[in-house]
């Protein structure tokens, strides 16, 4: 009887002896396997993207370098005749009584404005007083009726800004004059900037005028004409909580721009504002 079977109740459980070949060969199988069947390789990334990259670049270089060999065995085209013939230049200057007239120096704004530019400023309303002190929430009071870049400056929300805007467009100068009327507040105010080609007078017009259009009650933002013909405009706003009615203009001629608030308690006529406005733009 065999007494190593383990299904044999009492039986002791006698270890079979392992296979000293099989199981090797089992074993090493599966590695040779693996050596005969390498794995997959993956094929790097962006490679297409970078053969036609160099194909068009190749292209590119190449037509280029054969469009300038062909031209360049072409012969030179000619170029077209001037439409105009030489200048012709009279050999003697125009006696003194056939030159034209100068310009009049009350029509010339460039003569007007190089001489103190208070004389410029509109005459004072009737019924007015002069006050010195700012009649804004932040300005700085006038000082022989002129006003600095920066105090010039503090009249605006963002002050920074006003006067980096002012010294990008060559401010020269600023006078101011504020006066008190019947509980009126009336500002004028003209910057003078340096002529060039930067019309700086022109576009603070459109800024001024864009400011005030966008505190113009709805179907007013574009206010009206200070004169026909011209570009000054102004502007007549309802309060909002806790601020007072106000109205304003602006306009430029030549080098100097113009800008005038009016504040008060009470509503302010249109007239009032561009009366105002009038003889200021005729003043320059």
């Amino acid at each position: 009887m065999d007494t190593s079977d383990p299904s044999r109740p009492g039986a002791e459980a006698t270890p079979a002896e392992p296979p000293t070949e099989a199981p090797a060969e089992a074993v090493e199988a599966p590695a040779e396997a693996q050596a005969e069947t390498p794995a997959p390789r993956r094929r790097p990334r962006g490679l297409t993207t970078l053969i036609v990259a160099c194909a068009a670049l190749v292209g590119v270089v190449g037509g280029t370098a054969t469009g300038y060999a062909i031209q360049a065995e072409r012969k030179p085209t000619p170029l077209p005749a001037l439409s105009q013939a030489d200048l012709a230049y009279p050999k003697k200057a125009l006696p003194e009584s056939e030159r034209p007239a100068s310009l009049a120096a009350e029509h010339d704004t460039a003569v007007k404005a190089d001489g103190d530019l208070r004389k410029l400023l509109v005459g004072k309303p009737k019924g007015a007083r002069a006050w010195s002190m700012g009649i804004h929430r932040e300005g700085a009071p006038i000082r022989d009726g002129r006003l600095s870049p920066g105090e010039f400056s503090l009249e605006y929300g963002s002050p920074a800004y006003q006067l980096e805007d002012l010294l990008d467009g060559e401010v020269r100068r600023v006078v101011a004059a504020n006066w008190l009327r019947d509980g009126q507040m009336i500002g004028v105010r003209l910057v003078q900037f340096r002529p060039g080609a930067l019309a700086a007078a022109a576009a603070f017009d459109r800024q001024s005028q864009g400011w005030a259009a966008a505190r113009s009650a709805p179907g007013e933002e574009s206010g009206w004409s200070v004169r026909p013909g011209s570009s000054a405009r102004y502007h007549v706003a309802a309060p909002e909580p806790g601020t007072r009615y106000w109205a304003s203009a602006s306009g430029f001629r030549g080098d100097v721009w113009f800008t005038m608030d009016i504040f008060d308690e009470s509503s302010i006529p249109r007239s009032t504002i561009r009366d105002l406005a009038r003889a200021q733009l005729d003043r320059l």
